[in-house]
């Protein structure tokens, strides 16, 4: 299901494959490796796929394809972004996220 999610959002949002592999420091044929299910995904790129897709991580492993395309609304288009952007745009969603996180925890300690 990983493998699918991956390839769904990558072209859903209009990352390459070259731009998914720049950003993960990996060769393009590991992202295909990646969406084929012939090679498994680090955890470490899960994370940062997560960051990249605005989804958690456990949603990427999701089956419902309706729950994906409601995430990935709110995932950043690439028309021609560079991989120093998507690195950007990773680090800008996570203090995003931490924010959020943060912020519902005080709300729930109320």
């Amino acid at each position: 299901m990983l493998s699918q999610n991956l390839r769904a959002l990558r072209k859903k949002i209009g990352y390459t494959q070259e731009q998914i592999a720049e950003y993960l420091g990996v060769s393009t044929a590991a992202v295909t490796q990646y969406e084929t299910s012939t090679r498994t995904v680090p955890s470490s790129a899960v994370s940062k796929l997560a960051l990249l897709f605005n989804v958690d991580e456990y949603e990427l492993y999701q089956k419902d394809p309706q729950q994906q395309q409601l995430l990935s609304a709110f995932a950043f288009r690439a028309d021609e972004l560079q991989v120093q952007d998507l690195k950007t745009i990773s680090e800008f969603k996570k203090i995003v996220l931490n924010y959020f996180h943060l912020s519902n925890e005080l709300r729930n300690n109320e």
